[in-house]
């Protein structure tokens, strides 16, 4: 319980009048604290009885589907189930899995009615998160006090893998292979393009060619039916938070949407997600059925407090998949040791499989490198935001000598570089 201004103001007043009888020993100003002070009293009494009875229920309700790393727009519903009309004041408190806001909502509730209080939160971690109790207070109706409340909300925040989107689940769902435009002899001409070094003579349409009088190249439509095999690793490095996320939440988005993304292609996607074991792990399969499966395996995803064991997850792919495969590897690419397992591992996955290696460089470490020096320990952090660039660069460098395909992205653009990545190789058909 918390006194308004009003009691306040009429305690204050009771005791400046018992002092003032104590002064005068006037019998009436005597009995004038007294009863202001019994009055008080006898309302708080009522308030307390009346603010015990309403009947206050508080739910959450979602616009939108909790997708990790966006923001998305929460309705906390107070239901005032009683017929007598409330002032509450209620502070909304996140899950671990959202980042909210703060500030306490003031709702007026008429009798039987409920109100809204539209809240952003921003998704920070996969999974059912249990909402939890929500601190409150309820003003009493002769307005002397505000009682404490405990409201709380029933079900769970379902928070899932980001997606590109409802068309690539469509795409996706259509029967039969989708064409893909390549250089060599085909099923079908799909067009006409100037030549290009290192077309194949054999491509050149000559007649084309007489009446332009320049090389013209003939491309051919092929069906292309690819296997990808995700690999994410959710061991010790992948609790590092990089732009307000863990490096599993980027990795996990990145997966859900390159799934999307493979099966809109009519390709079939795997995923194999590890720590110092096999987490979860899903065969390669084509449909929005792969996908499907691929964002439920995501969603039940967390950090290990362990080493991850890479080599022992190619040495999986190896054992799962019989037939040339495009291998993502989302992992750290900074620590020397674990960059040396992820060489071992590209060497154990060629010349058979072709591994495409990726990891994450925050936004923090290109600003310390940058950053203007404002005291003594500035530089020392700019050198080691420099070195740390410095290996990472290093480390790709070393597996694009192994014949891997290795990167690093900002979080930002983890996605479009491997997506472009792979859409390049799709159309080279290096898979």
């Amino acid at each position: 319980m918390s006194l308004t201004p009003l009691a306040i103001v009429v305690l204050v007043l009771a005791a400046l009048m018992g002092i003032a009888a104590q002064w005068s020993g006037s019998p009436l100003a005597e009995l004038w604290w007294r009863t202001a002070v019994a009055l008080v009293a006898v309302g708080l009494a009522y308030e307390l009885y009346v603010t015990r009875r309403v009947a206050i229920v508080a739910s959450w309700a979602q616009r939108t589907s909790l997708y990790l790393g966006r923001v998305a727009t929460l309705d906390l519903r107070l239901a005032n189930r009683s017929r007598r009309a409330v002032v509450i004041d209620v502070a909304p408190v996140w899950p671990d899995a959202l980042a909210g806001e703060q500030r306490a909502q003031r709702l007026h509730v008429a009798p039987n009615a409920e109100q809204i209080a539209a809240l952003a939160a921003r998704a920070v971690a996969l999974g059912d998160h249990a909402w939890l109790p929500l601190p409150a207070r309820v003003r009493g109706p002769l307005n002397l006090a505000w009682w404490s409340r405990r409201l709380a909300p029933s079900g769970v925040a379902r928070v899932l893998p980001d997606t590109l989107g409802p068309r690539a689940i469509v795409a996706g769902s259509s029967e039969g292979a989708t064409p893909q435009t390549t250089i060599g002899g085909g099923l079908e001409l799909h067009h006409l393009r100037d030549y290009q070094p290192g077309d194949p003579r054999h491509t050149i349409d000559w007649k084309a060619t007489a009446r332009s009088s320049r090389l013209v190249t003939r491309v051919f439509s092929e069906d292309q039916h690819l296997e990808v095999m995700l690999l994410i690793d959710a061991g010790r490095t992948s609790r590092t938070e990089v732009d307000g996320l863990q490096q599993l939440g980027h990795y996990a988005n990145l997966a859900a949407r390159f799934a999307e993304f493979c099966v809109a292609h009519d390709d079939q996607v795997g995923l194999i997600a590890f720590a110092d074991r096999a987490l979860a792990t899903i065969k390669p399969a084509r449909g929005v059925e792969a996908v499907t499966r691929i964002r439920a395996a995501l969603t039940k995803l967390a950090p290990s407090p362990v080493e991850s064991d890479v080599l022992a997850a190619a040495l999986h792919v190896r054992q799962l998949v019989r037939h040339r495969c495009l291998v993502v590897i989302l992992t750290d690419l900074y620590e020397r040791s674990a960059t040396s397992a992820v060489a071992q591992s590209a060497r154990l996955l060629l010349p058979k499989h072709l591994p495409l290696i990726a990891g994450i460089v925050s936004d923090e470490v290109f600003e310390l490198a940058e950053k203007r020096a404002d005291d003594w320990l500035d530089p020392y952090r700019a050198l080691a935001a420099r070195e740390y660039r410095r290996e990472v660069g290093a480390n790709v460098a070393r597996l694009g000598q192994l014949g891997a395909y290795a990167l690093t992205a900002r979080a930002r653009e983890l996605d479009s570089r491997v997506l472009e990545t792979y859409s390049r190789l799709r159309a080279q058909r290096r898979i």
